[in-house]
């Protein structure tokens, strides 16, 4: 098919402002990225395509902070994530495994929480994970950014970098307001998909195994209304019935799987993430068509469960995600590349930046629990003034797939501002900034590094093996821990 081109009507665009920082992107990466730089004292700037931050963690739905600490129940990713949980914690707007319990194997308590999530249970140890409240956290993310003394573009999408040579010096963004600049003297692509990185120079890679997690797309949704202690008792009473329900329902291409919402006051919603094949990420065309496929689905898999399972006779669909669930695109060449050999790998890199605890991967997680990113995987190779802190880091396919969640992002934009801000005190490019210097204000806002510990490490551990988790029974549901909610449902 030969393509038709038009000249492009505008050449000059307007500067909106300029400033030290720009960061596209107001998700975890760019949350953590834009409190941090103005923190430290750069003026920041954050450009975000919808009317909320916090992308995946709110308006995709993927209201779940996983993997926070090791098995042995140390945290090893903290500073403004931790911050995020804590702060949503004060509002009675997350849960999570109390903190004495962390790195315990317990039989009981580990069978009560993988009943509540599983990803509270990691290789048969209580590790620490976050279910938050989406509505909240976008409230308190504004709170963060406002506090941070952040300058704020909601509706606004970064298009393409503005560059001087091999250097971005601004973004251009879209907008009701029209097409501007923002000029900047570091440039951070928070996009997730590295939007950016085309118009760079920079080489990036899109190539993903149709067979991973990362290769597929979500409409997440909520259905509320559900008397869950029926449903539990049916799925627990007639086991045969409920296999024989689930499978038709998947034959017919809904969705069989659910999670329990866990929070105070919610416990009668459930929580569907669907996975959806597609061919790309960012291609316009397949975004469409799984957006209209998984209302679709959506629609089929609540009048299938209102009809055929006791308990959700008075339910609803009380919300489908706005933003749809990317999980995958570009990757970018840094100066480094973290590739499946680090993940075999129990040596620290000396330019760490972020401490990833393994997951799933059985004796291999044992024997290597830790995995570490190093601050060259932030840096476009080829490119100067510029970093990269999303899931679009620099990294293969297999390590990508373990590491771009929520709490990964959030901490790879937390080095990314922060190395930003001291790059321009420095008077240095951010390539050259004095390591030491990044590693010590890193430590001093709490996010743990290679030999030493945030705050919240395993305590009491006496006490985890005292406390004792509820007995479960074909009848209605203990509370279970003090606190928290009825144990939840994972298909």
């Amino acid at each position: 098919m030969a393509f038709k081109t038009i000249p492009e009507p505008n050449k000059e665009v307007k500067v909106a402002r300029e400033c030290d920082v720009v960061v596209v992107g107001g998700g975890p990466g760019g949350i953590g990225a834009a409190v941090a730089a103005a923190r430290n004292g750069a003026d920041t700037v954050l450009i975000e395509r919808y009317g909320y931050l916090g992308g995946m963690g709110t308006g995709g739905l993927v209201t779940i902070i996983p993997c926070l600490s090791d098995f042995d129940g140390n945290m090893q990713i903290g500073g403004i994530n931790q911050e995020w949980i804590e702060r949503l914690s004060k509002r009675g707007a997350e849960t999570h495994p109390p903190e004495e319990i962390w790195g315990s194997d317990d039989k009981r308590l580990t069978s009560y929480w993988n009943e509540r999530s599983f990803f509270t249970v990691r290789e048969g140890r209580i590790v620490y994970a976050s279910l938050i409240d989406a509505e909240i956290s976008k409230c308190v993310l504004n709170e963060m950014v406002k506090e941070a003394g952040v300058k704020t573009y909601f509706h606004s999408w970064g298009t393409m970098p503005v560059m001087d040579g091999n250097k971005p010096i601004g973004v251009i963004f879209e907008s009701k307001s029209g097409r501007q600049a923002i000029l900047a003297k570091i440039v951070i692509d928070s996009t997730g998909d590295g939007d950016l990185l085309p118009f760079t120079g920079a080489k990036f890679d899109t190539d993903i195994d149709p067979r991973i997690r990362i290769a597929n797309l979500s409409l997440c949704y909520w259905i509320d209304g559900v008397n869950y202690l029926k449903v539990d008792d049916f799925r627990h009473e007639n086991p045969v019935k409920w296999g024989e329900l689930m499978r038709e329902l998947l034959k017919m291409g809904g969705h069989p799987g659910f999670f329990r919402s866990n929070l105070k006051g919610q416990e009668n919603i459930l929580w569907f993430h669907p996975r959806y094949a597609c061919k790309s990420q960012i291609d316009v065309e397949e975004l469409t068509r799984v957006e209209f496929l998984g209302r679709e689905k959506m629609l089929l898999t609540y009048d299938f469960l209102k009809k055929n399972v006791p308990g959700f006779e008075q339910s609803f669909i009380v919300l489908s995600s706005p933003q749809l669930g990317t999980r995958g695109a570009r990757r970018v060449h840094g100066d480094y590349m973290v590739t499946q050999k680090d993940l075999l790998s129990n040596e620290p890199f000396e330019d760490t930046i972020a401490v990833f605890p393994d997951l799933d991967r059985g004796e291999a997680s044992l024997k290597h629990p830790l995995t570490y990113i190093p601050y060259r995987a932030l840096l476009p190779k080829g490119v100067e003034n510029m970093l990269v802190a999303c899931r679009a880091f620099s990294s293969d396919q297999t390590v990508n797939n373990f590491f771009n969640l929520i709490p990964h992002c959030v901490a790879l934009g937390e080095a990314a501002g922060t190395a930003a801000a001291l790059a321009l005190k420095q008077g240095v490019t951010p390539r050259n900034v004095n390591f030491e210097s990044l590693r010590k204000q890193l430590l001093a806002q709490n996010v743990p590094l290679p030999g030493h510990l945030g705050k919240n490490t395993k305590k009491g551990q006496a006490a985890a093996f005292a406390y004792q988790a509820p007995a479960f029974g074909a009848g209605p549901r203990p509370a279970g821990a003090p606190g928290a909610p009825a144990p939840q449902a994972i298909h």
